[in-house]
């Protein structure tokens, strides 16, 4: 694994306040970093950073934030999670997670920072018509508006980075949990019941996951500041697919819960994803990463 050098480094953090901004924020203090973060929350819940209230849509307050800060190193994950098929909620989206992306580039283009790191998501590789594993090389067939935009901001960012000669990483993020994870994600709410003996609704859950713990996330994302990273696209995953009906029927088992889990309560989304594996091959091959625990291991850990 590459020796990574963040100590001392002015970091800046776009959506810094969300689940998996809080984590990396974390991680990089720890790691010496001076860390400056950017949300749309009013106030921010970590007292060791510089925090900006600031919509990534205001330009002009943008501009200023960049120019002040001058950062060395950026982690790009401020976006809109909205994983809805109705394309009324398109411009929405695509307004926080193309448009914003946008205005932060233009707003660093005067800045000589060392790397731009940007958190997209597996969802790019999308619809019924992908094949398992995935690799970086399989082809964009996203299945919604927000793995639309995420497209759109990947190829906004390799072209500016190649006309403005700047560094970029894209990391295609799949599915993660760890602990506190907030509702509205499957995991969290699945082991909220649980753990109350409620009973939880979902689909028939047909369909397979590739899931890492959070910790596993933060130390790519830290890689990702390496100069073998410059340039590249990187899955990160486990390499392994799960059925979510597995998933229940294990945090079932490890919650010692006497819920009931309604199978096909919930009727499947359109254009539903069915096989999201991911193959981690070149990222081991360039950065050395590698999952260390499952989220199963990880949870037991925790109950302990």
């Amino acid at each position: 694994m590459d020796i990574i050098e963040i100590k001392n480094k002015r970091v800046l953090v776009t959506g810094g306040e969300g689940y998996l901004g809080g984590y990396l924020i974390n991680k990089l203090i720890n790691l010496g970093a001076e860390v400056y973060s950017i949300d749309i929350k009013e106030t921010s819940q970590n007292g060791k950073v510089k925090y900006f209230n600031v919509n990534l849509n205001d330009e002009r307050e943008l501009f200023r934030i960049i120019k002040e800060v001058n950062p060395e190193l950026i982690y790009h994950l401020a976006a809109s999670l909205d994983r809805t098929r109705d394309f009324s909620e398109a411009n929405t989206i695509y307004s926080t997670n193309l448009n914003g992306t946008v205005n932060l580039l233009n707003a660093l283009k005067s800045i000589n920072y060392s790397n731009f790191v940007f958190i997209s998501t597996s969802e790019v590789y999308g619809g019924e018509e992908t094949q398992s594993p995935i690799s970086e090389e399989s082809k964009f067939i996203p299945a919604s508006p927000y793995s639309l935009s995420k497209c759109f901001a990947e190829l906004t960012l390799q072209t500016f980075s190649k006309i403005n000669q700047k560094h970029f990483t894209i990391l295609r993020v799949f599915n993660f949990f760890g602990p506190k994870m907030p509702d509205g994600f499957f995991i969290s709410e699945l082991i909220t019941k649980l753990e109350n003996n409620q009973d939880f609704d979902m689909t028939k859950g047909e369909q397979s996951r590739d899931y890492l713990y959070i910790d596993d996330i933060t130390d790519a994302l830290i890689l990702a500041s390496s100069q073998k990273a410059y340039d590249e696209i990187f899955n990160v995953c486990s390499g392994k697919g799960i059925s979510i009906k597995d998933i229940a029927l294990r945090f079932k088992k490890i919650t010692n819960s006497k819920s009931k889990i309604n199978f096909g309560a919930i009727p499947y989304r359109e254009n539903e994803i069915w096989d999201m594996t991911g193959d981690n091959s070149k990222i081991n091959q360039f950065l050395g990463w590698k999952p260390r625990l499952t989220i199963f291991d990880r949870h037991k850990k925790n109950n302990l």
